[in-house]
C-alpha cells in the first residue's frame, strides 16, 4: 500500500516512549487498496478493540483463526440484523466457542448507524497500533473503494493509548446495549446434553430440529390455555338430550350465567351493553355484529373471555426471549414471575396481532371448533348446520363479487379469470386447516412443501388481486382482518418468525416483487422442518404485479393469474359504477367460512390423507346442492382452475394465432421464434411444463419434447411447422366446445376460443 511515514510529537502526552522522543509516536498515513493488506495490520495481535462496519460474522472467525488474533471486541455500526447473517451452523459453533473462550465479543448497535471506523490493535510486544480512517471490514468497502488510514504506534498504557481506548468505550456505552450470541450462550449453559446443545445452535441458525423455538414455546403455552377456554363453550343443539349442558334463549342476558342473544335482538343488546357491563359472565356465547339473520342459529358466535388468563412457562426458554415477550405484555396487565408470565387473554390476543398483523387462530378437531382470538373474545364456528336459505345467500354473494369481472372488467379470458378468482376463495377457506393436513401427509417420502403450497396471485396493478385477497381475509376472520401485510415491511426475519406464533390464520403479503420473494429463503422449505409437535404455522399468500418467480419457488406455489383490468381512477369510464357494485357486495354479511369450517371439523376430511383443497372444493359442491342452486359455469368443480384454464397455454395460443411465433425443426426438437422482446419470451418459457425440456435463447425457445408440447398447445408437430398453423387454429376454434377437457393430454385445438367465449 502507498504510504507516508513520520514521527509526530504530542505536547499533551509527555509520557510517550523515550525512543520516539518526548511526547512522540510513530505515524503512518497509508492508501489501502485491498482488504487483505488492511487485515495484515491485525495479524498476530494479542487483542483488538474496534468500531467498524462488517457484513458477515464469519469474518470475525477468520480474523481470530487465520490471522492468529488472541481476542477481538468489535462494535458493528451498520447492521440491524447481524444475527440473521449467521447462515451456517459451522460458523455459529465457531462463534459460540470463541465467545465462551472470552476471545470474541460482537457488540450490536442499538439505534443510530455508527459510521466511525477506529481500531486499537495490541501487539504481543506491548506496542499498540491506533488506527482510524475510511477502511472497514465489509466487502463492499473494498470492491468499490480505495481507503485511507492513519496509524499511530505507541506503547500500551500511554496517555495517547488510554485516551484512544476511552474514545472507543464512549461508543460502546452510548450506541450498544446488546451483544451477539448473548441469549444463546446463556441457553447453552442450561443444555442437559451435547445433543441438546447442538440442537439449540442449529435452531438459532434456523436449521435446527428442536421441537419448537423459545418464542414458539411461549406461544404454544398460551394457545393451550386459549383452547381450554374454547372447550368450555356449550354447544347449542336441537336435542337437549345430546348436550352435556343446556342453555336457554333469553331476552335479558344479565339474568343468565351464559347468554345467547337472539339474532334479531342486536339493537336491544347494544343498548343493554353499558347497563350490564359489570355483570358480564366470564364465559358467555354472544352473537357477532355480522349475523345474517337468515337462520335461528348463530352464523359466527363469539365467546367473551374478559376475566380469562393465559400462562406461559419461562423456565426452559432463553431469558432474553422471555424478557422481551413479557415486557410487551406487562404494559397490558401481565404479571412477570421467576418462571412464568400470566396475562389477560385480551393482552395476548392483541400482542399476537400487533406482532404479526394476523390474529391467533386454532383448529380444535376434538372440540369441533375453529377459534380466532379477537381482543377479549373468541370467534367460533356456526352453532348449527346451514339452512338452504343462508347457503344460497352466501354463494350468491361470492358469485356477485366474482361477476364484477363480467360487469366492469376488461379481459380477453373472462371465464378463466372468474374461475381462478373462485379458486382463490377455495384456497383461502382451506388454508387454516393446512396443519391438520401436514400431520396426515407428513412422511419421509413426501415433500410437504410441494403439497401444502403457498398461493401466488399475479396480475396488473388494476387487476383487483389485492382487494380479492382482503375480501377472503375478511370472510375468514368475521371482518376482523381487513388487509394483508405490505411487502415493504417484510424480510427473512418476518417470514421465519411468523412460524413461531402458533396461529393458522393465512399470512397475506401484498404487492410482493418476485425478486423479494426469491430472497426470502425460508419460503422454499417452509414446511420442511414441520413435525406433529410443532406449533401451527400459517399458509402464505402473495399478490404481485410480476410474472412467475424462479422454478425452485414455482414448485412450492399454487399460481393463479388475474388477467383483467378494472377501472381504477375516478376519470376512468365506469369507475363509479364499479365501486358502487363492489361496495354493495362487500357490505353484505357472508358467514360462508364459518359453515365450511364447521363442516371441516365435523367431517375431518384430512384424515383420508388424499386431498387438500379438493376437500373444500367438495364441500362447496355439496353446499350448491343443499342450497338448490346451480353452480356457475366458471366454478372449478372438477379440478383446480389453474389447470382447467392454463394461463401459459393461453399465452402461447394467442401468439400462434396472432403470427407472433413461428416454429423451426431441430433434430429431435423444435424451436419457437418470437416476434417479441427477450424479456417477454422469458415469461413464455417459464410457463412451459418441465417435461418439455425447454430453454430460452434470445427471442427463441428450444423445446426438447415437441410431440408433448404440440399436444399441450392443441396441434400436431406438423401443423406447428406449417405456415397455415394460424388459419388451422381459426378453423378448429369454430368447431370447439364451450369448455376445455379436464385432462391436458386430451385438449383440442379450440382451447383459446373457449377461454375467449367465442
Amino acid at each position: 500500500m502507498d504510504e507516508v511515514t513520520a514521527n509526530v510529537s504530542f505536547d499533551k502526552y509527555p509520557d510517550m516512549p523515550e525512543f520516539y522522543g518526548s511526547g512522540a509516536a510513530k505515524y503512518r498515513l497509508a492508501m489501502v487498496k485491498d482488504r487483505s493488506d488492511f487485515l495484515d495490520l491485525f495479524e498476530g495481535a494479542q487483542h483488538v478493540d474496534a468500531v467498524t462496519y462488517a457484513e458477515t460474522p464469519d469474518l470475525m472467525v477468520k480474523m481470530l483463526t487465520e490471522y492468529d488474533i488472541g481476542s477481538l471486541d468489535v462494535l458493528i455500526g451498520n447492521s440491524d440484523d447481524y444475527a440473521e447473517r449467521v447462515n451456517e451452523v459451522a460458523t455459529a459453533k465457531s462463534l459460540v466457542q470463541l465467545r465462551e473462550d472470552d476471545r470474541l465479543t460482537v457488540r450490536l448497535k442499538n439505534q443510530k448507524t455508527v459510521h466511525s471506523k477506529i481500531y486499537r490493535i495490541v501487539m504481543p510486544d506491548e506496542t499498540v497500533k491506533l488506527v482510524h480512517g475510511s477502511a472497514n471490514l465489509s466487502r463492499n468497502s473494498w470492491e468499490y473503494h480505495t481507503n485511507q488510514i492513519a496509524v499511530l504506534t505507541t506503547e500500551v498504557g500511554t496517555e495517547l493509548d488510554s485516551e484512544f481506548k476511552r474514545f472507543i468505550d464512549e461508543y460502546r456505552e452510548g450506541y450498544s446495549d446488546q451483544t451477539l450470541l448473548e441469549g444463546l450462550v446463556d441457553a447453552l449453559e442450561q443444555a442437559d446434553s451435547p445433543e441438546e446443545r447442538e440442537n439449540r445452535i442449529e435452531y438459532w441458525v434456523g436449521a435446527g430440529d428442536l421441537d419448537v423455538s423459545d418464542t414458539a414455546a411461549l406461544n404454544q403455552d398460551a394457545v393451550e390455555d386459549l383452547k381450554d377456554v374454547a372447550d368450555q363453550v356449550t354447544a347449542v343443539v336441537d336435542d337437549p338430550n345430546e348436550a352435556d349442558e343446556t342453555v336457554a334463549f333469553v331476552e335479558e342476558p344479565e339474568n343468565a350465567d351464559r347468554s345467547i342473544v337472539e339474532p334479531d335482538d342486536v339493537d336491544k343488546r347494544e343498548g343493554e351493553k353499558e347497563e350490564t357491563a359489570d355483570e358480564s359472565p366470564d364465559v358467555g356465547l354472544v352473537e357477532s355484529d355480522h349475523e345474517t339473520g337468515l337462520t335461528d342459529a348463530l352464523d359466527r358466535p363469539r365467546v367473551r373471555t374478559t376475566d380469562e388468563k393465559i400462562r406461559m412457562g419461562t423456565s426452559k426458554v432463553d431469558k432474553d426471549t422471555a424478557d422481551r415477550f413479557g415486557s410487551r405484555l406487562r404494559d397490558n396487565g401481565a404479571t412477570i414471575e421467576d418462571h412464568s408470565i400470566t396475562a389477560p387473554m385480551s393482552a395476548y390476543n392483541n400482542q399476537v396481532k400487533e406482532s404479526t398483523s394476523i390474529p391467533t387462530m386454532s383448529v380444535l378437531p376434538e372440540a369441533e371448533q375453529v377459534v380466532i382470538g379477537e381482543d377479549d373474545e373468541m370467534i367460533l364456528v356456526a352453532t348449527d348446520e346451514p339452512t338452504s336459505e343462508v347457503l344460497d345467500h352466501c354463494l350468491k354473494t361470492i358469485q356477485d363479487y366474482i361477476e364484477t369481472v363480467e360487469k366492469h372488467g376488461h379481459t380477453q379470458s373472462e371465464e378463466a379469470v372468474m374461475a381462478q378468482m373462485y379458486e382463490a376463495f377455495l384456497y383461502g377457506f382451506w388454508a387454516p386447516f393446512a396443519n391438520q393436513y401436514a400431520e396426515e401427509l407428513s412422511s419421509p417420502s413426501r415433500t410437504l412443501d410441494n403439497v401444502l403450497q403457498h398461493l401466488y396471485i399475479e396480475g396488473k396493478s388494476d387487476a383487483g388481486k389485492d382487494k380479492l385477497t382482503e375480501y377472503i381475509l375478511r370472510l375468514i376472520s368475521d371482518n376482523t382482518v381487513i388487509s394483508g401485510v405490505d411487502a415493504d415491511e417484510i424480510g427473512v426475519k418476518e417470514v421465519r418468525g411468523i412460524r413461531e406464533w402458533d396461529t393458522c390464520f393465512p399470512y397475506a403479503i401484498i404487492d410482493a416483487e418476485k425478486e423479494k420473494i426469491q430472497r426470502w429463503s425460508p419460503i422454499r422449505n417452509y414446511w420442511g422442518d414441520w413435525t406433529p409437535t410443532s406449533v401451527d404455522q400459517p399458509c402464505l399468500i402473495f399478490t404481485t404485479n410480476d410474472a412467475l418467480p424462479k422454478s425452485e419457488f414455482r414448485n412450492r406455489m399454487k399460481i393463479l393469474s388475474m388477467d383483467v383490468s378494472f377501472p381504477s381512477n375516478p376519470e376512468d369510464p365506469g369507475f363509479r359504477d364499479a365501486q358502487e357494485d363492489l361496495s354493495e357486495v362487500l357490505e353484505r354479511q357472508n358467514p360462508i367460512f364459518s359453515y365450511i369450517a364447521r363442516r371441516m371439523v365435523t367431517e375431518k376430511p384430512w384424515t383420508d390423507g388424499t386431498g387438500t383443497i379438493e376437500d373444500v372444493r367438495q364441500i362447496m359442491c355439496d353446499f350448491y346442492e343443499e342450497a338448490g342452486r346451480d353452480p356457475p359455469e366458471y366454478f372449478p368443480a372438477d379440478e383446480p382452475a389453474e389447470k382447467e384454464y392454463n394461463t401459459g397455454r393461453l399465452m402461447w395460443q394467442r401468439d400462434i394465432q396472432g403470427d407472433r411465433v413461428t416454429f423451426e425443426s431441430e433434430p429431435g426438437a423444435i424451436t419457437a421464434n418470437f416476434d417479441r422482446e427477450g424479456y417477454e419470451v422469458y415469461d413464455y418459457e417459464k410457463r412451459l411444463p418441465k417435461r418439455f425440456m425447454s430453454e430460452k435463447s434470445a427471442t427463441s425457445v428450444y423445446i426438447g419434447a415437441p410431440e408433448e408440447f404440440a399436444e399441450w398447445v392443441g396441434f400436431s408437430v406438423e401443423e406447428l411447422l406449417r405456415d397455415e398453423t394460424a388459419s388451422k387454429m381459426d378453423e378448429d376454434d369454430s368447431k370447439s366446445n364451450d369448455r376445455e377437457s379436464s385432462e391436458p393430454e386430451d385438449e383440442s385445438s379450440g382451447f383459446l376460443s373457449r377461454l375467449l367465449g367465442r
